[in-house]
């Protein structure tokens, strides 16, 4: 009877301890991924390659000169971008350009009556530096779109001109003479540095893990004249399409 009594004891006691012990935790729920892992956007720096063709033309600040026509140009190198936060960046790196002008040259008379024409297409290459803010927004799947603005810096590499000039007199006996010039040197006509204001729209597509594909449309607003001779002032300016890779 003791012994009975001593278990029943027992296990009343280990009863009322059981229940004074807090129940452990549920466990966390599992969340499961709804689209893939935004793993580009986790990085905070972004090194890519790009090609640039445009479109430029000619805005003359001279009354001697008027516009001629658009002509092609293209650039190629490499971008970086530091983000300071996850869809905000700071966008620099460097670019070959060469950037094409054609327009016409007018000398008002001189002298015997003397006048002459003459049609440039100068195309003038740059080493170019931009810096300029890169605003992007939240993944949708595979797309981000994003809005480029900021200054592009150029350094004049080299330039040349493939030119025609007709030279004309109204003194007796009137006469008429022309001539071309093709790959001219003319480095030391052009102003040696370069700088516009940029600003464009663009769409990435991301391929796998880091590395995306992007594509923009950039208006190219030169402020600098690119000749140096206040009689041959002008400015050039264009639309430029940027196609690159970004890792």
């Amino acid at each position: 009877m003791k012994i009975f009594l001593l278990t029943v004891f027992s296990l009343f006691t280990l009863s009322a301890s059981a229940q004074d012990i807090a129940p452990p935790p549920p466990p966390p729920p599992v969340t499961l991924p709804v689209n893939m892992p935004d793993v580009y956007g986790a990085r905070y720096f972004h090194f890519g390659l790009n090609f640039t063709p445009g479109i430029y033309w000619t805005v003359p600040n001279s009354s001697n000169n008027t516009s001629n026509g658009a002509s092609f140009g293209y650039g190629y190198g490499a971008n970086l971008e530091f983000y300071f936060t996850r869809n905000y960046a700071i966008l620099t790196g460097f670019e070959i350009t060469d950037i094409g002008a054609k327009y016409i040259n007018n000398t008002p008379l001189q002298g015997y009556y003397l006048d002459s024409i003459t049609q440039h297409n100068e195309t003038v290459q740059y080493l170019q530096i931009p810096f300029e803010l890169k605003l992007k927004t939240s993944p949708f799947h595979r797309l981000r779109y994003y809005g480029v603005v900021g200054l592009d810096f150029g350094f004049r590499l080299k330039a040349t001109d493939d030119y025609s000039v007709t030279k004309n007199t109204n003194a007796l006996p009137a006469f008429l003479d022309s001539y071309t010039i093709n790959n001219a040197d003319i480095a030391g006509q052009t102003d040696l540095f370069r700088v516009s204001l940029v600003m464009g729209l663009g769409v990435e597509y991301t391929l796998a893990g880091s590395t995306a594909l992007q594509a923009s449309i950039n208006y190219n607003n030169c402020f600098t004249n690119l000749n140096n001779t206040s009689d041959n002032s002008l400015k050039v300016k264009g639309i430029e399409l940027m196609l690159g890779v970004l890792f």
